[in-house]
């Protein structure tokens, strides 16, 4: 189990610690491994890769206090939420969840957040930043510095908690000391006061500013926008909004079917048989592309 392992969250998250708003999710880990071990495929926690269609792995991980299972291949990731988007099922309300989660101060993924909000001016812009292994990797600074430039004193910029000061200092640098907030501050304080949130396809930040009517405008290097684990989320609330769409009418449709692979014991009551009925239908779809691609093996 790595989603509840103490040693990954140190490896991956150093001296933060992950809210225990996702511990519901703790029953669908345990259930969905002991699942996988029917299938002869391997299971991976957090991870983006680029397999082939009859993939090697199906990767998990926590979304916006969602349990998400996905393979490691883009062309069935992307199949998945189409599937979804038109599968017959009892329609559930996740986007009343995620609403909820901000309004009780359970949507931050990391414990401890700092609520200042008195202390700050109100803006009607955020830009919500990756971590510092992902700032310059994934986010287009140039978009970056056209918001500065536009919004002046109207915006802020909020570093992901696992940020360097090295990093914030240059942020501070380049787009204004007064403009980036501190790391640890509560993000989701902001949203109820903005009316854009600058985020990108590796940010839950995106959904919870979705569902709160917020407009949303990605700030991604183009040619990355594909490599995130959350891109076949977001994207899709990018485009929604873009055509003049309702986002809680895609979340609930799609979240609610099977086949989009999200779990949540909160919304769902028959949460283990949407587990069994993913797994099923995911093996069902790999299992048409064997012998399509031929991969090395690999030397001992």
């Amino acid at each position: 189990m790595e989603m509840f392992n103490a040693k990954t969250d140190k490896e991956r998250l150093g001296p933060l610690k992950k809210s225990k708003a996702i511990e519901h999710l703790r029953e669908v880990e345990i259930y969905y491994l002991k699942c996988m071990k029917k299938y002869n495929t391997e299971t991976s926690y957090d991870v983006i890769a680029g397999e082939i269609p009859y993939f090697k792995t199906l990767n998990y991980t926590e979304y916006a206090g969602n349990f998400t299972i996905q393979p490691l291949n883009i062309q069935l990731r992307l199949q998945q939420f189409r599937d979804a988007e038109v599968d017959d099922v009892e329609i559930l309300d996740y986007a009343e969840f995620l609403r909820t989660s901000i309004k009780n101060k359970m949507a931050n993924k990391y414990q401890d957040r700092e609520d200042k909000g008195e202390t700050f001016e109100k803006v009607g812009h955020i830009v919500v930043l990756p971590g510092s292994n992902k700032l310059k990797e994934r986010t287009c600074l140039n978009k970056l510095m056209w918001i500065r430039d536009t919004h002046d004193t109207d915006v802020y910029f909020k570093p992901h908690p696992i940020t360097t000061h090295a990093f914030i200092g240059e942020m501070k640098d380049l787009l204004g000391e007064k403009r980036v907030l501190p790391r640890d501050v509560d993000l989701y304080q902001f949203f109820e006061d903005v009316h854009t949130v600058y985020t990108t396809h590796i940010s839950e930040s995106c959904i919870y500013a979705a569902v709160l009517g917020k407009d949303i405008e990605p700030i991604d290097v183009w040619n990355m926008i594909d490599r995130g684990s959350f891109y076949c989320f977001n994207r899709n609330l990018f485009r929604i909004q873009a055509e003049g769409g309702v986002p809680d009418e895609w979340i609930n449709k799609v979240f609610s079917s099977p086949r989009s692979g999200v779990i949540n014991p909160a919304v769902n009551k028959n949460w283990k048989d949407s587990v069994d009925e993913y797994l099923e239908y995911i093996h069902k779809e790999r299992k048409k592309y064997k012998n399509w691609y031929i991969e090395s093996k690999k030397k001992k």
